[in-house]
């Protein structure tokens, strides 16, 4: 990206060259704390970049939102010069050039005029346009141009469409129908819980729906509602009470789910054992199956971990790919994939593997880059922990006690032989696609992050941020999809290994 500060003004005094980079400074700073990951809100737009969700607040002038446009530019990493105190801003999107003026209805691109709903501004020490600006004009220049929901207030970026949630029901005596439709959806979970049926939809850019679907209920759907955090979002089917039970079926290659909601006619004792199943899913986990995988990004917060670029480190690299791994796992495997850190912050190794073992998550990994002497190649591996002699090969022995009494940093000792079998599928898998196919073999290491972990628990370190090839290429969307998808590839790989290993009592 480049930002250029130019004007008559810059060009003369040393005062006036000062006041000129002050201003450019001031642009800057309220550029960089006005986009955070969030929902949107009154007042503001929800930007979906590149697999992240950032919001950006509008600025109110005389009782109309505009939309701060240099905020826009840095996002899409667009050229462009601008001065405040000769009241152009000018922006360069390949050879063409949009010029705008403050106090201007009209912008120029190249050699024609467009007009807008109304005037750009310059105010307070920033460019503010219309909101109109960027669908009408700006994507005449964009390839891809944004996507605009129909509410206007949800951009997407990439060429990619919203996904749409369209619902249509029907009620009888007997029973109540709803269809679910997801327009431009990919793969997404299906999850029955209590009295509800719930859709997860992942990192995909979700136009809500609309009140048609959101104010629907009978007898038997108790309601339906589109919930949103700052990372995923959900359509959640409820039932009315707990005499009723649901069906799901999917309606295959239309991508849109039947749910039957009902009272059964005779409760038998066989019913009632089975009152906690209120639902069928197309694609149920086993009751000793996995429930939770927890992946760590390495660092965080103060902790920056190694430099990959300028202004890049590697908190902020591990923390994209987990972002990655956790939407492929959840899609594709159907378990609850939650991330150590979700955010930027400071997180002890301590913090990580005692949420991790709280919430009983039935695999753990951690994420990071390698950062070896520069003439080393940059190759990937991973490490498992390195117990003290006499701990390495204990097993499980969860019939020989009802409880036994483990110190904290020696908990993986018990399932270090399935975090074994987690290590040569996950390291067999990187080689193929990261190493060169060369046969490497994954390392031991007394890391105090992985021996307090109770599930099998492993380490990716990733390439070798000192070289300059690698430390381009880890920054990349491609790589980084490459690294979720290489850990799906193993996962699928270990899992039925796994399950079949330990068969988990069914939770009540």
């Amino acid at each position: 990206m480049i930002g250029r500060f130019s004007s008559n003004d810059a060009q003369g005094s040393p005062a006036a060259r000062l006041a000129g980079g002050l201003l450019l400074c001031l642009l800057l700073a309220v550029g960089s704390t006005s986009l955070n990951p969030t929902d949107a809100a009154p007042g503001e737009l929800l930007i979906f970049h590149r697999q992240q969700r950032i919001r950006l607040p509008l600025v109110s002038v005389d009782g109309r939102s505009h939309v701060p446009i240099l905020d826009v530019l840095r996002l899409l990493d667009l050229a462009y010069s601008e001065s405040g105190s000769a009241g152009y801003l000018r922006i360069f999107a390949g050879r063409n050039v949009l010029e705008l003026n403050h106090n201007r209805v009209r912008v120029r691109l190249n050699r024609s005029s467009i007009a807008l709903a109304a005037p750009v501004l310059f105010h307070r020490g920033r460019w503010l346009t219309p909101r109109g600006f960027v669908p009408d004009v700006l994507n005449r220049v964009l390839k891809p141009a944004i996507k605009v929901s129909p509410s206007g207030n949800r951009w997407l970026t990439g060429g990619r469409d919203f996904v749409r949630i369209n619902l249509t029901a029907r009620s009888t005596d007997e029973a109540s129908r709803l269809v679910v439709s997801l327009v431009n959806a990919g793969e997404i979970e299906v999850r029955g819980e209590d009295r509800r049926m719930v859709f997860l939809l992942g990192a995909y850019p979700v136009d809500p729906p609309g009140v048609e679907v959101t104010s629907y209920r009978d007898e038997r759907i108790g309601g339906v509602s589109f919930e949103e955090t700052a990372e995923s979002s959900r359509l959640v089917v409820s039932l009315a009470d707990e005499s009723v039970r649901a069906r799901l079926t999917r309606l295959s290659g239309q991508n849109a789910y039947l749910v039957d909601a009902f009272r059964p006619i005779v409760e038998d004792s066989t019913t009632a054992r089975g009152s906690e199943r209120s639902f069928r899913w197309t694609r149920r986990p086993k009751a000793s199956g996995w429930r939770r995988i927890t992946i760590d990004p390495g660092h965080g917060g103060a902790d920056r971990g190694v430099v990959v670029g300028e202004g890049v480190y590697e908190k902020d690299v591990t923390l994209s790919i987990a972002r990655k791994v956790r939407w492929v796992l959840e899609s594709r495997l159907g378990v609850e994939t939650v991330l150590s850190r979700g955010q930027d912050r400071t997180l002890s190794l301590e913090d990580r593997a005692r949420e991790a073992n709280r919430s009983r998550s039935d695999l753990f990994l951690s994420i990071h880059l390698g950062n070896g002497t520069s003439p080393m190649p940059s190759r990937s591996y991973v490490y498992l922990a390195k117990l003290p002699p006499g701990e390495a090969l204990a097993q499980d022995r969860s019939g020989e006690a009802a409880f036994e009494l483990v110190r904290w940093d020696r908990a993986q000792a018990a399932v270090l032989h399935r975090s074994f079998h987690l290590a040569e599928i996950l390291q067999a898998v990187t080689n193929e696609r990261f190493n060169g196919g060369q046969p490497l073999s994954f390392r031991h290491a007394p890391l105090r992050l992985l021996s307090p972990l109770a599930m099998p628990a492993v380490l990716l370190e990733l390439g070798n941020v000192k070289q300059d090839e690698f430390r381009e290429t880890v920054q990349t969307e491609p790589f980084q999809n490459g690294v979720a998808l290489a850990v799906l590839a193993a996962l699928q790989q270990f899992r039925p290994i796994d399950e079949a290993t330990v068969a988990r009592p069914e939770s009540p």
